[in-house]
């Protein structure tokens, strides 16, 4: 954890530990999901999750292992007190139905902790996605680049 950071700024520090990407030799998989309730107070919800594609090259067929996954999940407006869900073990399926530039199905199942609620709580997400290769210098806070921790919880607008 950098030096300097106050009580709020710490905990939102260990809700993005493992989401925060810096160049390297690995490609990640990067999934950000975000919801609210449009005119209802404090409804915004976010879900990050990263892991490792083992053997992904761009022009690689079939579908790579993703290993070392980690899940932060809860309230973005209430990150700051420390009331998310940690886990640093997801479990990660990917599936590809048809061709590479198909969408991709995902299935993700974890368990996280949340210290603020002393309670755990057990993830199942599937979905559909269209995944795209970005480079790391062009992610956004969000997406798990550089940039200011208050605004790592939701997509800037």
């Amino acid at each position: 954890m950098p030096a300097g950071l106050d009580e709020f700024e710490q905990r939102l520090w260990t809700a993005n530990a493992g989401q925060v990407v810096s160049k390297g030799t690995d490609t990640l998989l990067l999934l950000r999901l975000f919801s609210e309730s449009p005119g209802v107070m404090d409804s915004q919800e976010f879900t990050k999750v990263t892991g490792i594609l083992k053997g992904y090259t761009p022009s690689a067929e079939g579908i790579p292992e993703v290993l070392d996954a980690r899940m932060t999940s809860g309230g973005a407006g209430f990150a700051h007190k420390g009331d998310y869900w940690l886990s640093d073990s997801a479990d990660i399926e990917l599936h590809r139905p048809h061709k590479r530039d198909s969408p991709m199905e995902v299935k993700v199942t974890s368990v996280g902790w949340n210290s603020y609620r002393k309670e755990d709580r057990s993830f199942y997400l599937q979905f559909t996605c269209q995944p795209r290769e970005i480079p790391v210098e062009k992610l956004s806070a969000w997406q798990g680049g550089n940039g200011n921790l208050w605004r790592s919880f939701g997509p800037t607008k």
